[in-house]
C-alpha cells in the first residue's frame, strides 16, 4: 500500500505465522484473484487493521490495564471514540 506520508517506507519482515488450512486457502484464492502474492495480501491485511490508529494524535496517554471486564473494555472504546 502507498503511503500518504512520504516518511513511510517499506520495511521488509520475515514472519513465521500460523493460520487454519481453510483460512490459508481463501487468502491464497484472494491472491490469485488479485495477481498478487500472499505476501502482499498479508501485508495489506496488516495495513488496513491498523489505517485508523494513525487518527489517533496521543497514543502515550492510552493505558492499558492488566485486566479488564467486557463490558469495561466497551464502555473504555465507545469513551475514546474507537468504535
Amino acid at each position: 500500500m502507498k503511503s500518504v506520508n512520504p516518511k513511510n517506507e517499506y520495511i521488509p519482515l520475515d514472519l513465521k505465522i500460523s493460520v487454519r488450512r481453510d483460512t490459508l486457502r481463501l487468502i491464497s484464492e484472494m491472491a490469485s484473484d488479485m495477481g498478487i502474492s500472499i505476501n502482499e495480501v498479508f501485508s495489506f491485511l496488516a495495513e488496513d487493521s491498523v489505517i485508523d490508529l494513525e487518527l489517533i494524535d496521543n497514543l502515550n496517554n492510552v493505558e492499558i490495564p492488566n485486566k479488564c471486564s467486557l463490558d469495561d473494555l466497551k464502555k473504555e472504546m465507545l469513551k475514546k471514540k474507537l468504535c
